[in-house]
């Protein structure tokens, strides 16, 4: 991902700086629509994912 928005390599700890751009990713996406941030889950020992949740999936 930092690859991808930057076109550069990350420096230091990669597991940190994802954390990081994935809080401000969800943090953003609450501004846009209360609870958008939660579309974005946590995968252990894998990564993250986007899951739409049932009332999204509806409208």
């Amino acid at each position: 991902m930092y690859q991808l928005v930057w076109k550069d390599y990350p420096v230091g700890d990669i597991k940190n700086i994802i954390w990081c751009l994935v809080k401000r990713l969800r943090k953003k996406l609450n501004v846009v629509e209360d609870g958008a941030g939660n579309c974005i889950v946590s995968v252990r020992d894998i990564g993250y994912k986007f899951e739409l949740n049932k009332e999204n999936e509806q409208q």
